[in-house]
């Protein structure tokens, strides 16, 4: 790379890195293309040209499978590993589990990965996490255990002391499972979990009939006293297997015994070196180590990616064929990751992980007390619900600033806290804006080629200033907003009455940026906060937040109500707040649930079922034969299973039209693509291009055989989605990449998107007509007796499938083609 008023030309070809003269920082000989990892405690090290690769791709093509691919964008915790890095400031190894199908391999240099094979196997033995599962019935597929033993595994590790039952539970959030249920998985790891022993070993409680009362169940039981009438002082319990982790709290990695994977130790002493590497299609990756080295490479290439956790780049890349030539990871440039208390707040680095910001929080909660610390506060109960731990041990907050995304849980705070963006230019040159001033557009921040969001500087609340967060989603945890919104306002005493001096209004999810409600904000400001203002305070939300009927996102009633809903929560929670001061009155009982912060309860559930003996193994609650297979990450699916040298990997050619007719498919483009073996469209399908035959049953059980639906689309597509061809390549990432260069061209056709619009066609599916009566139902309603007529009408949406082991199939001829083998998923 030349960098200079001259020329801002990349030398592909040898990657080779000639920055501007005069700094010692710049000579090439300074940058790295050694990449060292540890991978189960052997080392590895990684050749240049793998930059393209995250870390699943690389584990999983050395044969390390148990670590599997299900969402691919960090949200079912099916690929997490727990990684473990040096930490110069403490003089300490740190553990923390992450996604591997977000992780780019190079981000992973100089660190240690454990995967679930290296924790334990079948055959020289499982780890206590490993073991409680199975035993436990954790698993049934068994696809996504692999992944709740290393979040598990990971917790265990980073604890200095045993983990509550709560914090169990936080970190399993961004573990998803299909079929199993969490009951036995939690109730399995359950074991690890701090408990009060002197519940157990101090005198027990006793009821009215002088029976002991059990700690676990608060209510009275035998166990106490028939070991009491037996003479045996010693408890029940101690006979009672036991599982603790081997070494949990050794955190520094300095004790340790044969089951536990130290830190390397030469991965303690090595140097760390700014890093320059290369991979598939001219893609450069590096990893300046200083601020002056991250300016100079952002002066030469303005367009450049910078990478923290890859939560949204990677999405982007593998779902969005977004293609970035470079990437610059910055999670080794100190400026970036900056947390002090300062004067008049905060002071957070943008390349701060949300993991570390919600630690820091609540440190100078503890220490600044809840005068200055509100806006702190709501910024910390919005961290809990911010995606899975695996994420928030990654993700960064200056990434999740700048990807600008519109449903953003902490982009309204910063905005209704008043914070302020510290933004540097490649001379150096720092400047300052508001965060509200900040968000430009859909996915546009104001932040230009040759600058970088240095750090965040949230102020400190005043007195009587209160800050509230907000957010509604699907489900509560991992989970992104269907809207959001950060409030604050500021109480001052003028002539005897409290009014509203400053008051912020912030809405996520409702428009392409967070929208401020400007209009109510001037209304409220002078005013006193009594329930006489809420009426014209909801109207002018009303005009402040608009959503038009055909938003996106959908439904546009009910996020509407949200907007108000939020407001009054936030109103009563002020009143509230005023009100335990002194300075207003007390809210009705009906209106306090309002107030509180959501809280669960620490699950707990129970399964009974009788046991009937039906030979050795039948009603019996036995381990099933799988499980140990699964907790190891030995037992083999689909995609695991080894494939032969050349073996070809296919993707759909998928139409993008609802209805239309096929006017002409052109591969020329796709032809050239790395990798490209062949398109397959209905005109190669040898005999009949039909899905089919399906045999509806009738009567006599017979019926004709009609022809379900075309193999690829001929002529017509009839649905968004509908497969047109097959593109083999040799690897799946070319054969996707060369799929989307296929050019379908089409004549759209009318199209019927609605359940409404079919019936007023007369559009049906043939041979579906299903009735279910049982009796004279006419009779029935000619009569007049039946006690209650109900009548309505349901509508139901369309549903998106959503598989934790991804549909695959393996195919290979034998017999010199004469025969064919196939394993195919079965999920």
């Amino acid at each position: 790379l030349t960098c200079g008023p001259e020329s801002l030309r990349p030398a592909v070809a040898t990657g080779e890195v000639i920055l501007p003269m005069g700094s010692p920082t710049n000579a090439a000989a300074d940058w790295s293309d050694e990449a060292l990892i540890y991978v189960n405690g052997v080392r590895r090290l990684l050749p240049d040209g793998l930059a393209h690769l995250t870390l699943l791709r690389y584990l999983r093509d050395i044969g390390l499978r148990g670590t599997k691919l299900g969402c691919g964008e960090g949200g079912c915790g099916a690929c997490t590993v727990m990684v473990s890095c040096y930490d110069q400031s403490t003089k300490k190894s740190q553990h923390f589990a992450i996604n591997a199908c977000l992780a780019p391999l190079y981000s992973l240099e100089g660190m240690h990965i454990i995967t679930v094979e290296g924790i334990g196997n079948c055959r020289r033995g499982l780890h206590p996490v490993q073991e409680r599962l199975a035993e436990a019935h954790g698993s049934q597929c068994g696809f996504c255990t692999p992944g709740f033993v290393m979040s598990m595994y990971a917790l265990l590790r980073s604890s200095k002391q045993p983990p509550t039952k709560e914090q169990i539970e936080d970190s399993l959030a961004g573990n998803l499972c299909r079929c199993t249920g969490y009951r036995p998985i939690i109730d399995a790891f359950g074991v690890f979990a701090k408990t009060d022993d002197s519940l157990y070993t101090a005198s027990p409680s006793e009821s009215a009939n002088g029976k002991a009362i059990c700690p676990s169940t608060g209510k009275p039981c035998l166990c106490r006293n028939e070991t009491d009438v037996n003479g045996n002082e010693s408890s029940l319990l101690s006979s009672v297997k036991t599982y603790l982790p081997s070494s949990y709290n050794e955190i520094d990695g300095n004790a340790y015994n044969e089951k536990e994977l130290i830190f390397p130790p030469e991965l303690q002493l090595r140097k760390i070196m700014p890093l320059r590497l290369n991979g598939f299609n001219g893609v450069r990756w590096y990893r300046p180590l200083k601020l002056d080295q991250l300016l100079q490479l952002k002066s030469c290439y303005p367009e450049a990616k910078l990478i923290i956790g890859n939560s949204e780049v990677g999405v982007e890349t593998e779902f969005k064929n977004a293609q970035y030539g470079v990437m610059i990871s910055v999670t080794h440039v100190p400026e970036l990751h900056t947390l002090k208390v300062e004067e008049d707040g905060l002071r957070i680095g943008s390349a701060v992980r949300l993991a570390q910001l919600q630690d820091f929080l609540k440190k100078v909660i503890a220490e600044r007390g809840s005068l200055q610390t509100s806006s702190c506060q709501a910024i910390l109960r919005q961290l809990k619900w911010f995606a899975g731990t695996q994420i928030r041990n990654v993700a960064s907050v200056g990434g999740n600033i700048c990807t600008a995304s519109p449903i953003s849980d902490l982009n309204p705070l910063w905005m209704s806290t008043g914070a302020t963006f510290q933004i540097i230019d490649v001379n150096n040159n720092v400047r300052t804006t508001v965060a509200k001033d900040f968000f430009l557009g859909y996915r546009k921040v104001d932040l230009k080629d040759d600058e970088v969001l240095l750090s965040v500087i949230l102020p400190w609340t005043r007195p009587f200033e209160y800050v509230k967060e907000f957010k509604q989603a699907h489900r509560r945890q991992d989970d992104i907003a269907l809207v959001n919104a950060g409030m604050r306002v500021h109480i001052t005493e003028a002539e005897g009455n409290w009014i509203v001096s400053d008051v912020s209004i912030v809405y996520g999810g409702v428009a392409a940026v967070p929208l401020t409600a400007g209009k109510t904000e001037s209304f409220l400001v002078g005013k006193k906060l009594d329930y006489g203002l809420l009426d014209e305070a909801f109207n002018l939300l009303k005009e402040d937040i608009p959503l038009a009927e055909n938003a996106p996102g959908g439904m546009v009633e009910f996020r509407s109500s949200l907007t108000l809903s939020f407001f009054f929560k936030f109103f009563l929670y002020v009143t509230h707040e005023m009100n335990t001061k002194g300075l207003s009155e007390g809210l009705d009982v009906a209106n306090m649930s309002a107030i509180q912060s959501y809280t669960r309860p620490v699950t707990t559930g129970t399964q009974g079922y009788e046991l009937v003996r039906q030979g050795t193994a039948v009603g019996q609650p036995m381990v099933h034969l799988s499980a140990m297979l699964q907790v190891t990450g030995e037992a083999e699916y689909v995609g695991d299973t080894p494939t032969p040298p050349n073996t070809l990997h296919a993707a759909l050619v998928l139409s993008k039209e609802a209805h239309a007719r096929i006017l002409s498919i052109d591969d020329s483009v796709a032809k050239f693509s790395p990798g490209f073996a062949g398109l397959f469209l209905s005109k190669d399908v040898p005999g009949a291009n039909n899905i089919g035959p399906i045999r509806f049953l009738q009567k006599k059980n017979i019926g004709p055989i009609i022809h379900d639906g075309e193999v690829f689309a001929s002529d017509v597509v009839t649905c968004v989605g509908q497969i047109i061809g097959i593109v083999v390549a040799d690897t799946h990432d070319n054969a996707k990449a060369a799929a989307n260069k296929v050019n379908v061209k089409y004549s759209e056709l009318p199209a019927i998107l609605s359940i409404e619009e079919a019936i007023k066609a007369g559009s049906f599916h043939p041979h579906t007509t299903r009735c279910l009566s049982k009796g004279d139902v006419e009779l029935c309603f000619a009569s007049n007796t039946c006690d209650k007529v109900i009548e309505g009408e349901v509508q139901v949406g369309g549903q998106e499938h959503f598989y934790m082991e991804p549909q695959c199939t393996l195919v290979w001829p034998v017999d010199s083609g004469n025969e064919i083998h196939m394993i195919s998923s079965t999920q």
